[in-house]
């Protein structure tokens, strides 16, 4: 018996080692917002709609529009899923996949074959018709290591991309894997046209590319400033606003600029800024991610050889955290503290608990390896992003490494240089995080902790760790899924290629005056339906 995508309800949102310190909120678990602020997703935009700007704050820009940059709302995501549109969505409410650019998605009984149908009559800005052969190629791209997509490990889960006819592909998997359709229903199902593509300059692609999707690209200044306009072919249209995206450092600034109209939407990170906007009653979409908040050790990533590829280094870091401390001053008390891999209000949560708060055992830890290590005198430097709630974390963090026996010293830099540090191994320590999703973590922590993971920016490569996530990956039911789940924290806590210190909250903000937003994946709004009222 197939299954569709309409049946599922599992949700895998690949790893992103984000530059930001966020941790969580209360214990509520809405996807789709607050209680009674998720704003009204009935309307869209028609013909005598048509008009007006929506300004958005960014927490960190879209780096580029090259393949593989924007599966994440924390990293303009909803840039790029505008200009390119996706093959699949995640519905938050509903808790399904849903075709967008498709017609259906179907599998096979053991979930190693899906066939995807694209909408017949939908073409790129170009003009030109999106194909199954754009698909395929598009899969190409994301395997492809050149392209540093941060959806790889996930593409490389797909063993053939077989075009049975101009709106058929057939997906062949390398494992069985219900959540297949993530895939899709991140950066690639942004379906990149083999022609234009391969015809254009790549770093003019990169600020000015072809899509399929409800927007194209007025203007492009990287890091600063994204301008949107509609599409006037789109297939789902009419397209009513321009878009412009600015980048406003840290999440304080960001909604103090919603409060002051600057912005019409805004993207917030971390406790203290969501439940300020949700007692302010501010509209919004809101998403609880476990692991969201971590600190990343480097264990060989990039050729370094310092001590934190020695694991007990590794672990003093991880016992010297006092995670409580950490969650009172940077969320005064209003945080998801923990050590563990999921929150305990994750449908996984099965008691599973990461390593204690211990100083003492830290500080032992600490003189041990500088015992065996003679020319170590404890210092660690530790990278992080300039915005004001980064820079907070990093001297709470400080304080608590120091009490251990480290020394910390600290290299402030742009979000966007610490991005691109982080994945090129350019660090020794960096706080970040994940962007997990409860329905299917496993992808996460796969492309995070496995070798060969798009995302795996600490060089971690412990077999044991590999063997215990591609256990859970495997895992056909729940009951197996949280058995496989307590053997990767043990393992986790072991190895600790990073340490987790709280679950991060989420919170995109919505104007009153702006109406037709749908939220998806990892916190992406989509804006193809999206007006301006008075």
């Amino acid at each position: 018996m197939k299954r569709t995508t309409s049946a599922l309800a599992v949700l895998a949102a690949a790893t992103l080692t984000l530059t930001a310190c966020g941790g969580g909120g209360d214990d509520s678990t809405a996807a789709a917002g607050g209680e009674g602020l998720a704003p009204d997703q009935s309307e869209r935009c028609t013909e005598d709609r048509a008009g007006g700007t929506i300004t958005v704050g960014e927490f960190s820009m879209l780096p580029s529009f090259a393949p593989g940059q924007g599966q994440y709302g924390v990293r303009g995501g909803a840039q790029s899923a505008a200009v390119y549109d996706r093959l699949m969505v995640w519905n938050p409410e509903a808790e399904e996949f849903e075709p967008k650019l498709a017609e259906s998605l179907e599998s096979n009984d053991d979930n190693t074959v899906w066939t995807l149908t694209l909408r017949d009559g939908v073409t790129f800005s170009n003009g030109d018709p999106l194909t199954a052969e754009d698909v395929a190629f598009t899969v190409g791209l994301h395997k492809d290591p050149a392209t540093r997509s941060v959806a790889m490990t996930e593409a490389m889960e797909i063993t053939e991309a077989r075009v049975v006819d101009p709106l058929t592909v057939e997906f062949t998997l390398a494992d069985p894997w219900a959540g297949f359709p993530i895939t899709l229903a991140g950066t690639v199902g942004e379906v990149i046209p083999r022609d234009a593509y391969e015809a254009a300059d790549p770093q003019e692609w990169a600020s000015n590319p072809i899509g399929a999707g409800a927007f194209t690209v007025a203007d492009f200044t990287p890091d600063q400033e994204t301008v949107l306009e509609p599409n006037p072919d789109y297939y789902g249209g009419p397209v009513c606003p321009t878009l412009k995206f600015i980048r406003i450092p840290g999440s304080q600034g960001t909604y103090d600029a919603f409060q002051t109209g600057e912005v019409q939407v805004g993207f917030l990170r971390g406790a203290k800024f969501v439940n300020m906007a949700q007692d302010d009653e501010v509209r919004g979409f809101e998403e609880i991610i476990s692991s969201g908040s971590v600190i990343n050790m480097n264990s060989g990533k990039a050729g370094y050889d310092g001590v934190l590829t020695d694991v007990r280094a590794r672990q003093a870091v991880a016992a010297a955290l006092d995670r409580d401390l950490w969650n009172q001053r940077l969320y005064n008390g209003e945080g998801q503290a923990t050590s563990a891999l999921v929150a305990d209000s994750s449908r996984l949560y099965d008691g599973q608990e990461g390593p204690a708060y211990d100083v003492e055992a830290a500080r032992a830890l600490v003189e041990e390896v500088k015992a065996d290590t003679p020319d170590w005198d404890g210092t660690l430097r530790m990278l992080i992003g300039d915005g004001p709630e980064n820079i907070e974390a990093g001297v709470v963090a400080k304080a608590l490494l120091d009490a251990a026996g480290f020394t910390v010293v600290i290299d402030n830099a742009p979000v966007s240089q610490v991005t691109a540090r982080q994945f090129t191994g350019d660090f020794e320590i960096v706080i970040g995080g994940l962007a997990t999703s409860d329905a299917d973590p496993a992808a996460a922590f796969a492309s995070g902790m496995l070798p060969t993971g798009a995302t795996n920016i600490t060089g971690i490569d412990d077999p044991e760790l590999t063997a215990a996530i591609n256990d859970l990956k495997a895992a056909a039911d729940l009951d197996a899924q949280k058995e496989a789940l307590t053997r990767l924290q043990e393992v986790f806590n072991e190895v600790q290629p990073f340490t987790v210190m709280a679950n991060a909250e989420q919170y995109v903000t919505v104007s009153d005056t702006v109406g037709g937003l749908t939220p998806t994946l990892s916190s992406t709004v989509l804006y193809d339906g999206a007006f301006v009222t008075e």
